[in-house]
């Protein structure tokens, strides 16, 4: 796995220190399952800033090029990867609890994280559940272009003569 750690993700923060750099997805190991291929890399830059409330957060952008599987055809297909998110640090639990949609969102503080792990976890939240290629481009069909009658069309049509 990319090597690189941030000893002090606080003093990274209040310094508004910068990272970047590239990681094989070959590296990246949970991510591996969700992908077509692996040859490539990603690239990432890390920032750490302070908000308005002087608490200490990191800027993560991510930008690629991924081979994923279509979900309709299951073809290998490209998707582009462009994330950008903000992370606060927590110190306590109580941060990370917090169920208020419009809260930012919080990371614990830990000595020593680990950046491809946390640009790993940024991928796979940004990644749809199910890509596909679009409709006019997809070698797959939607299952109402089958011609086949879809197995619950005898219960509606039954519903139907009785009212």
């Amino acid at each position: 796995m990319y090597e690189q750690v941030v000893p002090d993700p606080l003093e990274f923060a209040r310094g508004r220190k910068s990272l970047e750099g590239d990681i094989a997805l070959l590296r990246l190991e949970r991510l591996q399952d969700l992908l077509a291929a692996t040859d490539g890399t990603v690239h990432f830059k890390l920032t750490g800033f302070v908000n308005e409330g002087a608490a200490p957060g990191l800027r993560c952008e991510v930008q690629g090029l991924l081979k994923v599987l279509c979900q309709r055809c299951l073809e290998p297909m490209d998707y582009r990867l462009q994330v950008d998110s903000s992370l606060m640090l927590a110190n306590d639990e109580q941060a990370l609890d917090d169920e208020d949609p419009e809260a930012p969102d919080y990371i614990p503080v830990q000595r020593d994280m680990a950046v491809a792990a946390l640009v790993e976890d940024e991928i796979l939240l940004a990644l749809p559940m199910a890509p596909h290629h679009a409709e006019d481009v997809c070698r797959g069909r939607p299952a109402a272009d089958t011609g086949k009658l879809h197995p619950f069309a005898a219960l509606a049509r039954l519903k139907t003569h009785k009212d």
